[in-house]
């Protein structure tokens, strides 16, 4: 069970990155269209894995496999759009929770996968956990297209979990690393089609500052990381629950954030109420019993 490990050291770098995020990216790399592109042509560089077990696929498992990265990149740009038309705190709870269920599904019927009794309550605890912790009430309602961009993204990136267990089980882990991100530079290019992403996405590194550029890429390289261990985690375990572990980012997230709001109040204040730290509470109570239920 050493990809469990894996997973939740994946879903700490990842809240790191999220909170350089919280503040750089958005002065960075402002629109969708130019995020998911300089994600995108970061696909190439998975070659420097190739003289570490680089194997050759069939042709259908290379087209599964092209397939697993378009859904990426396509998924993080739809996940950043839904974001782009409400607040993350609203974004989260939806996108949180239907990742694990995509992936449930997609697994139990694509890859045949069976959860035993407890990896099933572990499943449950950290998915009510996740969108309880990320669930924060705002005043107003949530657009459809913010809904349906946020459910899109989840099941694109749920694919993508899925095509790359099939790639990692046919093959090897650095051969899967490797194949499902050769699509990327393909799909980021695509957004160079429309003269308005071409114009967003050229303008965007003007628009930085050299300072934030540095912390920038601190943070991608915080993320790349983290997905080297979550696909590895991916390639040893239940895909369905290494989905359902992104709990503990949240729990990583609040923990960085308070820390933050406590000691450096000038670069992070978070307003947190009785109630809200009720809530909180019980989500971490929640996904320690999913941890629990998964370890036992």
């Amino acid at each position: 069970m050493t990809w469990i490990y894996f997973a939740v050291s994946a879903y700490l770098l990842l809240a790191i990155s999220g909170v350089i995020d919280k503040f750089l990216v958005s002065k960075v790399v402002r629109h969708p269209a130019a995020y998911a592109f300089y994600i995108g042509i970061t696909g190439p560089f998975s070659l420097l894995l190739a003289p570490f077990g680089l194997k050759m696929i069939s042709v259908s498992d290379f087209y599964i496999a092209a397939v697993a990265g378009a859904c990426f990149v396509l998924g993080m740009y739809y996940y950043f759009t839904a974001v782009s038309k409400a607040s993350v705190s609203r974004i989260l709870p939806i996108f949180g929770g239907l990742l694990p269920l995509f992936t449930l599904i997609l697994a139990y019927f694509a890859l045949n996968e069976r959860l035993d009794f407890s990896q099933y309550w572990a499943f449950a605890f950290l998915v009510f956990g996740t969108i309880l912790l990320a669930y924060k009430k705002e005043a107003g309602g949530l657009q459809k297209s913010a809904l349906a961009y946020s459910a899109l993204a989840a099941l694109l990136m749920a694919l993508t979990a899925v095509l790359s267990k099939h790639i990692f089980e046919v093959s090897n882990f650095v051969s899967g690393m490797v194949w499902t991100r050769m699509s990327f530079l393909p799909v980021a290019l695509l957004f160079l089609l429309t003269p308005e992403n071409r114009q967003r996405i050229l303008r965007a590194p003007k628009q930085a500052r050299a300072g934030n550029i540095v912390i920038y890429y601190t943070s991608r390289f915080s993320g790349s990381v983290a997905g080297f261990l979550q696909n590895y985690a991916v390639s040893l375990g239940s895909v369905t629950v290494v989905n359902a572990l992104q709990g503990t980012q949240f729990v990583f997230l609040l923990g960085l954030t308070t820390g933050l709001s406590l000691y450096f109040p000038k670069v992070l204040k978070e307003q947190i109420s009785k109630g809200i730290l009720q809530q909180k509470i019980l989500a971490i109570v929640l996904i320690s019993l999913g941890l629990f239920f998964l370890t036992r």
